[in-house]
């Protein structure tokens, strides 16, 4: 019986053919109900008069055939199954499952009332294994701690039931309504934060393998370094090392009112629209560029020249730290005195330890002296100008590159960003008194005086 009703239900809820054949979906919406039996699973029910069919009956449709006819085409549908029938659907004799899950699919949620913290459990891992997708699970008291371990996400509500779900949780909330900010604000901003994140250690990390990697050419793969071991050691563990993580920590790319005004801004995380492949390669090509402009810029200008390879690593050490940071201020979104410090520190970190270690240690750790090299390089033209014109080209097409996009191609974010700007300009205006139109439009941007419906 109820195998016959998931079947029913499923061609009900099928995209319907001839006219609308090209995917557009039915309006049909599917209910379940523990007492009502519908219409459309009505003669199926009587087939079989038996206690069995009773229980499984729970699994039905409600639907009002002149409801449906004149319903509008943006209806969403709705699933709603108890616990008793439940059994039935995960029971493994049945075979019930995948005709389940195909019907949950072509529905906007679905309801499981009364089910015990096993079928909680296994409804969730059955999600994951057979449709492949990443599943959250929240809970407030002993019996969601099963289905909040097996999530991939697992959140708390401490409450009157108790703290046990919050211990096993991954995040911790007070209230329910609190998860509206925790997915929309917070989960959009930490997924930003990560995805930028891991591309830009991508590009650091090669981008300094792949210089040491052209100066193998000049010494015929002997392994030899030109820049010192210790400027390679407190590279990634002192000079760039705090800009990443005020951007992991500050950065924000949407302000708060945007994200809670329009939930759909959460879709860049779920369809991972920030990090994907080709922007990892985009990246690692980006490194690779900047590595030759660094060292064959530098090499060049060193030819014919009476300077030791410990000026030459020194300089594009230098050159290479000054790129990285101006790579990090370009793929900033929100500046904050935090930012403007990490990038200011990081600078001033680099120049004092190696002031430090050139003028007070002659023989260290057994590597070759250092001793004066940054007292000559410093009042050097030529080292200035190698940092400042490798650092510039390096950069230039990334950040030509940002503009463009932004300019011509704006993701979804940065368009709602604009609209809010927009609308935040039209509310100084209003609130402003009226001293003639040609002084208010002054206060306006340009693209807000030429445009005079933002949502178009």
């Amino acid at each position: 019986q109820a195998e016959r009703t998931i079947k029913l239900l499923l061609e009900q809820v099928a995209p319907p053919r001839g006219d609308d054949a090209d995917g557009t979906e039915s309006n049909l919406t599917v209910a379940t109900d523990a007492t009502t039996l519908a219409s459309a699973a009505g003669s199926a029910a009587a087939a079989d008069n038996s206690n069995s069919s009773r229980s499984c009956s729970r699994l039905t449709a409600r639907e009002d055939d002149e409801s449906i006819e004149t319903a509008p085409e943006t209806r969403e549908r709705g699933l709603v199954v108890d616990g008793k029938t439940l059994i039935f659907i995960l029971d493994q004799r049945t075979h019930l499952l995948p005709a389940f899950l195909s019907l949950t699919q072509q529905c906007s949620s679905v309801l499981i009332s009364r089910a015990t913290p096993l079928q909680k459990a296994l409804v969730v891992k059955l999600t994951k294994q057979s449709l492949g997708i990443m599943t959250l699970a929240v809970g407030d008291g002993a019996n969601d701690v099963s289905m909040i371990q097996t999530a991939d996400v697992g959140v708390g509500i401490s409450g009157v039931e108790g703290r046990q779900a919050v211990m096993a949780s991954d995040f911790a909330i007070t209230r329910f309504s609190h998860l509206h900010r925790l997915l929309l604000l917070h989960g959009h901003w930490c997924y930003d934060r990560f995805a930028s994140i891991i591309l830009y250690y991508f590009y650091k990390n090669a981008n300094l393998t792949l210089v040491l990697l052209w100066y193998q050419f000049y010494c015929c793969f002997s392994g030899n370094n030109f820049i010192d071991q210790m400027y390679l050691i407190a590279f990634g563990l002192f000079f760039t090392s705090i800009p990443p993580i005020v951007i992991g920590v500050y950065d924000k790319d949407t302000p708060s009112s945007v994200l809670l005004s329009e939930p759909k801004l959460y879709s860049v995380g779920r369809l991972n629209q920030v990090y994907k492949h080709s922007y990892f390669w985009v990246n690692i090509l980006d490194a690779f560029y900047q590595s030759l402009v660094m060292f064959f810029f530098a090499a060049a200008t060193h030819l014919g020249t009476v300077s030791g390879l410990d000026e030459l690593g020194t300089t594009v050490m230098h050159s290479c730290l000054v790129s990285q940071l101006l790579h990090v201020a370009v793929e900033i979104k929100s500046w904050t005195i935090l930012h403007v410090l990490s990038l200011v520190g990081s600078l001033l970190v680099f120049h004092l330890f190696i002031v430090l270690y050139t003028l007070t240690c002659v023989s260290c750790f057994g590597l070759q002296s250092q001793y004066g090299v940054w007292a000559h390089l410093i009042t050097s033209p030529r080292h200035w100008l190698i940092v400042l014109i490798t650092a510039v080209t390096a950069v230039l097409p990334r950040f030509v590159y940002r503009g463009l996009q932004s300019s011509l191609y704006p993701s979804a974010v940065q368009l709602s960003v604009l609209r809010n700007k927009q609308r935040v300009w039209k509310a100084r205006l209003h609130r402003e008194p009226h001293e003639g139109g040609k002084r208010q439009g002054e206060e306006l941007p340009i693209q807000l005086i030429s445009q005079n419906n933002v949502e178009g």
